[in-house]
């Protein structure tokens, strides 16, 4: 029978399997490849190349085994993975079954800036969303400065989502993430300087909506909340779009783009030249840029400096006003109406043929002589000179 282990500190939000699986170790004194490979798998089970690849899918049964010695959920422990947002974070870590068939799904399947006959045709084969997770060489983590200068070696949590190119800022502290030496804790910054630049608010604005998505399922878009799914394609097809080859563009989307890079205040396809690149291909610089291209465009749609022509384009904008009818009349219709029946009666007053018409009017569904005199003489009490009106309901009629 699996023993429960009597020392596990809860993981945090949103934390990376590998990186709760080395404080765990680190309570029993013991390294993150001693903790897997003696007392969470079997010997042998798991090579030490693959150790590193637990964020991306870790097996079943090492999953249910850390359940059992925490009495964490399992469901809890597989979403620390990235196999544990399939097919919400991207379709499947499979294989293609069919050839080019991920890319064409998840990346074009919709538009949001451009329309189906603006975007230029591209396939891409064996490709994931948002992947590889990390370099072969070594692996480089994206971390809060903050977060690491206010915790204990112990306490510090590596976030899942801070080890994909999607977000740019600390949910909690809102300043940018900086690269950093893993594998499973913080080691050193990758570079002497960290970027210190503050985030834009159309960053904190996208990074907000996609913490959103990872802890309630949905994200609260102008228009409608979507689904967490909807979300993270709508995000990478912004990104795909603004890194769309200028020459194979029209004129009206060029200019679009091109005012969106400008805004930015980055290189257009971030500094990209030739041909076209697969956004997880690139550094994390060029990535950088490409999400803050992304949320700029989006705030140029929802302020209603550009417009979005795509399936998905109205999401980023407001519902427009429409003027809820109370039932009652409005008092500008009343007044109007006023004014028409005040000018008409005046004429009435003066021209016999108008207050033929009048009578005519208000008579037009009267069947019986007795409604029809109490209207003329209603007419006449209105000062309409009797003689302008007809006499009786049959003359009305044969008029």
């Amino acid at each position: 029978m699996t023993h429960r282990w009597p020392l596990h500190p809860a993981p945090g939000q949103g934390e990376a399997l590998t990186s709760w699986l080395h404080r765990l170790a680190t309570v029993y004194g013991m390294n993150f490849d001693q903790l897997v490979s003696r007392d969470l798998t079997p010997p042998g089970v798991l090579m030490p190349s693959r150790l590193r690849s637990l964020d991306l899918e870790a097996p079943s049964d090492l999953i249910t085994t850390v359940a059992e010695r925490t009495g964490v959920p399992e469901k809890r422990v597989h979403r620390m993975t990235v196999a544990g947002w399939v097919p919400w974070l991207l379709d499947s870590l499979q294989p293609e079954e069919i050839p080019r068939s991920s890319y064409q799904t998840y990346v074009r399947q919709d538009s949001v800036l451009f329309t189906f006959k603006e975007r230029p045709y591209r396939e891409v084969l064996d490709w994931r969303a948002w992947l590889p997770l990390h370099s072969k060489e070594r692996r480089v983590s994206r971390v809060c400065p903050v977060c690491v200068e206010s915790t204990t070696d112990n306490s510090f949590v590596l976030t899942l989502i801070a080890q994909l190119p999607i977000t740019l800022t600390c949910p909690h502290h809102g300043c940018r993430l900086a690269p950093a030496f893993g594998p499973y804790e913080f080691v050193g910054w990758e570079n002497n300087k960290i970027n210190k630049r503050p985030a834009l608010g159309q960053i904190i604005i996208q990074d907000a909506r996609t913490e959103e998505a990872l802890t309630t399922g949905k994200v609260t878009l102008p228009r409608r909340t979507i689904h967490v799914g909807v979300w993270f394609r709508l995000l990478r097809t912004v990104i795909e779009e603004i890194s769309t080859t200028l020459s194979n563009l029209r004129v009206r989307p060029r200019r679009m783009i091109e005012l969106i890079w400008r805004e930015a205040g980055h290189p257009v396809r971030a500094g990209i030249i030739g041909a076209a690149r697969t956004y997880e291909s690139l550094s994390w610089p060029q990535q950088e840029m490409l999400l803050e291209a992304a949320a700029t465009a989006m705030q140029l749609v929802e302020a209603g400096k550009i417009e979005a022509h795509g399936t998905l384009g109205h999401l980023l904008t407001r519902e427009p006003d429409r003027t809820v009818h109370d039932g009652a009349p409005s008092r500008g219709l009343w007044d109007g109406a006023h004014a028409a029946a005040d000018e008409c009666l005046v004429r009435a007053q003066q021209d016999p043929l108008v207050a033929e018409k009048v009578l005519a009017t208000l008579t037009s569904l009267t069947r019986s002589e007795h409604s029809f005199q109490r209207i003329r003489s209603d007419l006449i009490a209105l000062d309409i000179p009797e003689e302008f009106l007809p006499r009786t309901l049959a003359t009305v009629r044969a008029i």
